[in-house]
Formats: structure tokens, C-alpha cells, sequence
């Protein structure tokens, strides 16, 4: 005869204790925001456009519909224009006619507005339509151009020019540049 006892009640492993820390999703969105801040941060400081300020001199190519933003030194042959006003929003206006506006709006990263002023020199001529190119650049002195007769810097004020020349008053950085045709 066989009896058929049941299974000593064997003894149950110790159940691990719960970890406490963070549930797995709280730790997937502090990692995606971690990672999103440094794109963002990348590209905002690899970026030379949302790094300019006021008084920073570049070189800006290309044409009106893909134009093309390099800083450079403004002692730098290269460089064609000055950062008059960096605005940190693409929807606010430079404020004069007088400044080329340069916005970049980027896909990650920060939008940014600059607010661009001609870096002329006197005694120079330059070519001012140069059809779809936003670059400025030096020309030698024609019918087609105008002369920088004079530059006046600290002072935003046509009535410096005098008679014979046309005044470019630029409210910031505060200059104003005398022109004549070029011939």
C-alpha cells in the first residue's frame, strides 16, 4: 500500500525587496529632455547666427531667398556688414528701414532675428543692386554705384552730410554714411 502524503510545504525564497526610485517613464522623459536640451544647446551655441550681438561684424553671401551668415572679424576684409540689433524673436521688427534683416528660424535651436547694417568704407564705391545677391561688396566706382564719401560714427544724423551727398542715417550702432554717385 502506498500512501500518497502530500509535499512538505517547502520554504518560499524570500521575495527581493522593491526597489524605490523612479518609475521607468519619469526616467524616459527626464532622458528625452536631457537629450532635447543638448541639441538645443548645440545648436544654439554652434550657431554663429544666434550668437551674434550688437556690434559684431560678418560676412553675409548668397541670394535673398538662401542667404549665407559667417562672423568674422570686423577688421576682416571679409567682413560686409554689422550687427546692429540681435533680436531673440523673429516676429520683432528692427525698428528703421535702414537695416537688412537676417532670420534664421532653425528646426532645433533657437530663432533669431538680426537687425544688419552695410559696413561701408569712405572713399569706397559699391554696387546697391546687385539683383537677387545680398552681398555687399566693393565695386570700382561707376554709373551704376555710389561713392561713401564720408562715415560718421556716434552720430545717426543725415544733416552731417551736407550739400551735393545723401545721408544714411543707421540709429544703431549709431553712424551715418554720406553718399554720392559713384561717377
Amino acid at each position: 500500500m502506498s500512501t500518497d502524503l502530500p509535499a512538505p510545504p517547502q520554504a518560499s525564497e524570500p521575495q527581493p525587496a522593491k526597489k524605490k526610485g523612479l518609475p521607468k517613464w519619469l526616467v524616459g522623459i527626464i532622458a528625452v529632455i536631457v537629450v532635447g536640451g543638448g541639441v538645443y544647446a548645440f545648436n544654439y551655441f554652434s550657431s554663429d547666427v544666434a550668437q551674434a550681438k550688437a556690434g559684431d561684424c560678418a560676412k553675409v553671401t548668397g541670394t535673398q531667398s538662401k542667404p549665407e551668415y559667417a562672423s568674422v572679424a570686423c577688421n576682416s576684409a571679409d567682413a560686409n556688414v554689422i550687427v546692429g540689433k540681435a533680436l531673440s524673436s523673429t516676429t520683432e521688427s528692427c525698428g528703421s528701414e535702414t537695416y537688412l534683416e537676417f532670420t534664421q528660424t532653425a528646426r532645433r535651436g533657437p530663432d533669431t532675428k538680426l537687425c544688419l547694417v552695410p559696413k561701408f568704407e569712405e572713399g569706397q564705391c559699391y554696387k546697391m543692386d546687385a539683383g537677387d545677391s545680398v552681398a555687399i561688396t566693393k565695386q570700382a566706382c561707376g554709373a551704376d554705384n555710389i561713392k561713401i564719401t564720408k562715415v560718421i560714427t556716434g552720430k545717426a544724423d543725415e544733416a552731417q552730410c551736407g550739400e551735393g551727398t545723401k545721408g544714411l542715417p543707421i540709429p544703431e550702432p549709431a553712424t551715418t554714411y554720406c553718399l554720392a554717385p559713384g561717377a
